[in-house]
């Protein structure tokens, strides 16, 4: 049976859902031996107490929808910090893990990583495996051009490296000199398995009134003054506003300037999110305009997940849109958002078809299979029922 390793730093068991949970319990479900593979326990978390990251580490390792997930412990902190941001650094963090990660993962037929750094370390400590790097953000947003040389580093051992987009690709040929014939874009996916069946309406949302316009994910990544001219948009309508994920300051003034309107859920499970969202009319990307440098190359996993679940979504530009043809209201300021939504519920039936169209078109089932095939060429891939 053929071994995946997967490599993210996202808790398994946090309510944050990415791209490379659902590849890894997608490719469990086809029957291959899967790993997770969570960022490592580092000095600075036991400085933190027993709590945090510490229980994550002795909750581990365990199993969950098919996947095992490991945690090692390594003496090299993880923070973007010189002399901890080099290669060098990166290359120890891995190396010096506790237990060894060979003896932690086992032998691994593909690797499948999106951290920078992690890359050429893996390359040394799993020779035989084909190595491929997912690049799922414009990483020098978060980390400063320091991050530049892992990832030339990474890509450059990688047999190959998939991006979430269009923009992210011309960004590693151009930019970090990467061959154009070693980079693919897969693109983000709608996992349609999760919210093809009827979604009982949560009883926390049952006393918002329609029409319902969804946030979901990290509150402070949203533009305060689009959120403020939606709220007043839904009001007047005598609808909602739901904002699902962890919270901001700006997020906690407008729920109290608009009480009734905008509703605080707090962080959702994501097996609990299609219920949320399968009760709503439209999507919510509104990113803060002021960091814009944060987003380059975006292609947001939300926009799939609004999809899969049936809603149009209202959000500020992003690149990737040239590509995608998606089913998205684009604004710019606080003056569109009334118009927008005005022509989304008017004209909803069109709107749901366009939806199901780009869903049907994009889904993580589809994405799996195309990884798997080019990746794994040889293995024998058998779908769970």
């Amino acid at each position: 049976m053929a071994h995946v390793l997967f490599h993210r730093p996202t808790v398994w068991a946090s309510d944050i859902q990415c791209s490379t949970k659902v590849l890894a319990r997608l490719t469990a479900a086809r029957r291959l031996q899967t790993t997770y593979l969570q960022a490592p326990l580092d000095p600075v978390h036991l400085l933190r107490g027993p709590g945090g990251y510490l229980r994550v580490w002795r909750q581990s390792p365990f199993d969950a929808d098919g996947v095992r997930v490991v945690t090692p412990a390594t003496p090299v902190p993880v923070r973007d910090i010189w002399p901890l941001n080099s290669l060098a650094a990166a290359g120890l963090r891995y190396r010096l893990a506790l237990p060894g990660l060979r003896r932690l993962v086992g032998d691994p037929d593909l690797i499948w990583t999106t951290v920078p750094g992690s890359g050429a370390a893996l390359r040394r400590i799993f020779p035989r495996a084909r190595l491929v790097f997912h690049v799922v953000d414009y990483y020098p947003a978060f980390r400063g051009d320091a991050v530049k040389p892992l990832e030339q580093s990474d890509y450059s051992v990688a047999d190959a490296v998939y991006t979430i987009g269009h923009s992210l690709a011309d960004y590693v040929v151009s930019e970090l000199g990467i061959a154009k014939d070693k980079v693919r874009v897969l693109g983000q996916g709608a996992d349609m398995a999760v919210y093809a069946p009827e979604q009982a309406e949560p009883a926390a949302l049952t006393s918002a009134p329609a029409p319902r316009a969804v946030w979901t994910g990290v509150l402070g990544k949203g533009d305060p003054g689009l959120f403020e001219a939606l709220a007043q948009v839904m009001q007047a309508r005598g609808g909602s506003l739901i904002l699902i994920g962890p919270g901001a300051p700006w997020a906690d003034a407008l729920a109290a300037r608009f009480a009734g309107t905008v509703r605080l859920v707090g962080s959702v499970a994501p097996a609990e999110l299609p219920a949320w969202l399968r009760h709503c009319d439209l999507g919510v990307m509104l990113y803060d305009r002021a960091r814009q440098e944060v987003y380059r190359g975006q292609n947001p996993l939300k926009l799939y997940e609004y999809a899969a679940a049936g809603l149009p979504a209202l959000s500020t530009p992003h690149d990737e849109f040239a590509h995608l043809e998606p089913p998205v209201l684009q604004v710019r300021t606080e003056a569109e958002i009334g118009p927008a939504i005005a022509r989304a519920l008017s004209d909803a039936p069109a709107w749901r078809a366009r939806v199901a169209q780009f869903a049907q078109a994009n889904t993580w089932q589809s994405k799996v299979d195309r990884i798997l095939a080019d990746c794994l060429p040889g293995a024998t891939v058998t779908e769970a029922p």
